[in-house]
């Protein structure tokens, strides 16, 4: 049998169908907004909106990284239909600096990016074992269980092991 040169170009892939028929998930549907202003626009509409507000606002408190939430926001568009995965990566930044205004002005800490929340957090190595000796000398309770922990003679056992000599 010979091969038609016009066969290789209506190839499907097997199991390419599997999941869902063509075009029935909404990322596989042309996007609702293709300008990237009207994406931004959307999405300081979805943030300023006092429902979604509340959500955000307890992320913020859980100190959650700004950059997560606003990827977070801008996948669930993408997922949605709302917008294409470029358009949402150029309006990032817009979404960070209005969950930024949002907490700014409930006078919330928050952390822009994960990299920004390690920095926080770090503690020197000298403030560190410092930390860990002031914290050892007030516990009672490790200097009871050194007292408490009687020495045990312990014998070489196994196939190796040399017989040990009785003293009497």
């Amino acid at each position: 049998m010979e091969s038609n040169p016009v066969d290789l170009v209506n190839y499907t892939a097997p199991g390419i169908s599997w999941t869902a028929p063509e075009k029935s998930r909404p990322w596989l549907q042309p996007p609702k907004l293709t300008n990237v202003v009207d994406v931004a626009a959307n999405y300081v509409a979805v943030i300023s909106d006092p429902e979604s507000m509340d959500d955000m606002l307890d992320a913020i408190e859980t100190s959650v990284p700004l950059a997560v939430i606003a990827q977070a926001i801008m996948l669930g568009g993408v997922s949605n239909g709302v917008h294409t995965l470029d358009a949402g990566i150029l309006v990032m930044p817009v979404i960070i600096e209005m969950l930024e205004s949002l907490a700014l002005s409930h006078k919330m800490k928050y952390v822009i990016y994960p990299d920004d929340y390690d920095k926080q957090v770090f503690v020197s190595n000298r403030v560190a074992k410092l930390a860990v000796e002031k914290a050892m000398n007030k516990n009672p309770m490790v200097e009871e269980e050194e007292e408490e922990m009687p020495e045990m003679e312990t014998k070489p056992t196994g196939l190796g092991s040399r017989k040990q000599k009785e003293v009497m």
